[in-house]
């Protein structure tokens, strides 16, 4: 039961990311985590306050722009934030649109990283602040 939650706040937070999200920085991500937060079951909610670190005071928005924030010092997971899917199509080919354009490399992007992190945060026997950066939204562009 656990797993369907967590998809579900994958899946949910990954269609409220569709539309252009460029220009949103911490306000939007905290916007889309404060929703996501309020939408939880009480299980999932439990989940995620103990994914969180104690500074965040049971607050997911205050953690939200950390995928901004990284992208920038781990190059490797920049293609990790957003899907580029052409602006004149609506709609998403793995083939076409998740790769990483810097290096050619298929399954590099938000749909594949949310599917990873997916599959990390069912295993509670990891380290619980890595969880949490799993949680954290990622932009669609």
């Amino acid at each position: 039961m656990g797993y369907y939650r967590i998809l579900l706040v994958a899946i949910v937070s990954f269609l409220l990311l569709l539309p252009n999200t460029q220009g949103w920085g911490e306000d939007g991500h905290a916007i889309v985590c404060k929703i996501a937060q309020s939408r939880l079951s009480n299980t999932a909610a439990k989940a995620v306050k103990k994914l969180l670190p104690k500074s965040a005071n049971n607050d997911l928005a205050s953690q939200c722009s950390w995928a901004d924030h990284v992208r920038f010092i781990y190059d490797w997971s920049s293609p990790l934030h957003f899907a580029d899917t052409p602006d004149n199509l609506c709609s998403y080919k793995n083939n076409r649109d998740c790769i990483d354009h810097k290096t050619g490399t298929k399954g590099r992007c938000v749909v594949a990283a949310i599917s990873n992190y997916t599959n990390q945060l069912l295993d509670f026997g990891s380290d619980t602040e890595s969880q949490c950066k799993t949680l954290l939204p990622f932009q669609i562009k």
